[in-house]
């Protein structure tokens, strides 16, 4: 082959590689899409989910119009999307180590905890700031009832010996060993208690001051204690409930409510088992827990009007999965929640071997405008315990249910 056929066949395989390789790039980089996919948004930013009222009780309707449960919307996901306008939640530790018995502080701004390490009482600020409501040490104390406008509280001890510690006064008083479940009166001038004595017929709920001077009996027990709860609401009516009202079915109850006069209420009729009550600011509002077997015995939120003046009205069965002490009320009108992502059949019964079941969502529920908000999950995965909203409405405090660390979530 002569030399000029030679260069010919080269510059043809040449002007080939060249054609190649132009198409190559035509083909990954400037080649028109022939089906172009529509982007769905990760965090959509529609309407949230609005609150469904239930009737005063019987059967359901659902959305099918079948009986039975009733047919409501899901909590809609609107982490702070741009089109929402909202910034986004951020999560903070406040501290590292095991809290317990958390509680707002009484004038709203900041925590109250109880370090069981150290065995001291602080108070924490948004910011981390911490400082001791004393400098006395109280070790070993397995519960805490914290008033509600004085940094006062009772402790009680693992063999039930309790004492009234006043930090503001830095004073400290004995009571009586059979007294259990305390709650603080409005104004902590007074606390409701349940004498458990040996025998039945010596039993009552009890009404006396946080010292344990000036005891009045207000009702019988007898064999009804361990169903009988204190909670002294803030409107002063309601101070105590017992779940001892008549069976109204398989998954319905009425729930009995005390006055400190003897009053008549009307009962709380609550569609579930296991009531677990969170009264609202003023106690007009009412957030409960309950489980029921069509619900695979899993915990059901539910709000109802909870004064004398409007029990049961506005009942609503909010959706949600959760208890009720996974919730902390901010006004009269918003409360704020974690909800367990996940969920096992059965958790209702058994809620203390659920304390932690996986990461939390936190959900905002605002009764005025009817919606319910899921805020998206903290940073951490946290599982929500002990939960507060502060006054000015910017954080939602909690201890973790997996390791006790104390966290803020920045409300949006």
């Amino acid at each position: 082959m002569s030399d000029r056929m030679k260069r010919v066949i080269i510059a043809l395989l040449f002007l080939l590689l060249v054609a190649v390789i132009g198409f190559g790039v035509y083909y990954v980089f400037f080649r028109p899409s022939s089906s172009p996919a529509t982007p769905t948004p990760s965090n959509p930013s529609s309407a949230t989910g609005t609150l469904p009222q239930a009737g005063a009780g019987g059967q359901q309707t659902n959305t099918n119009g079948q009986t039975g449960e009733t047919g409501l919307p899901t909590a809609e996901t609107i982490p702070g999307s741009e089109a929402t306008g909202t910034q986004q939640p951020t999560t903070v530790i406040l501290k590292e180590g095991v809290v317990q018995q958390l509680s707002l502080s009484s004038d709203g701004k900041d925590a109250r905890y109880y370090d069981p390490v150290e065995g001291k009482f602080y108070k924490i600020t948004p910011d981390g700031l911490t400082k001791p409501l004393s400098d006395k040490t109280y070790p070993n104390v397995d519960a805490v009832t914290w008033g509600n406008t004085s940094d006062q509280a009772i402790l009680t001890y693992p063999d039930g010996s309790k004492i009234h510690v006043n930090f503001q006064t830095n004073t400290q008083e004995t009571l009586p060993k059979h007294w259990e479940d305390f709650s603080f009166s409005t104004n902590d001038a007074q606390v409701v208690a349940k004498t458990i004595t040996t025998s039945p017929e010596s039993r009552y709920l009890i009404i006396a001051d946080p010292n344990g001077k000036n005891a009045r009996a207000i009702e019988p027990l007898g064999n009804n204690a361990d169903q009988t709860y204190d909670a002294w609401t803030s409107n002063d009516q309601i101070i105590a409930y017992a779940t001892v009202g008549d069976a109204l079915g398989l998954d319905r109850q009425q729930i009995i409510l005390v006055g400190q006069n003897h009053e008549n209420f009307k009962s709380l009729i609550v569609e579930g088992r296991g009531f677990e009550p969170l009264w609202s600011p003023t106690g007009q509002w009412i957030a409960y827990s309950v489980w029921t077997t069509a619900g695979g015995y899993k915990p059901e939120l539910w709000v109802s009007g909870g004064a004398p003046g409007n029990l049961n009205d506005n009942r609503h069965d909010l959706n949600l999965q959760t208890w009720a002490n996974k919730c902390a009320w901010h006004t009269d009108k918003l409360l704020y929640c974690g909800v367990p992502q996940t969920i096992d059949e059965g958790a209702g019964l058994q809620p203390d071997q659920y304390e932690y079941n996986g990461p939390d969502d936190i959900v905002k529920i605002d009764l005025e405008a009817g919606t319910v908000t899921d805020l998206g999950q903290p940073d951490g995965a946290n599982s929500v315990k002990q939960p507060i909203v502060t006054a000015d409405g910017q954080n939602f405090i909690f201890t973790d249910a997996a390791t006790g660390y104390l966290y803020t979530y920045h409300l949006p």
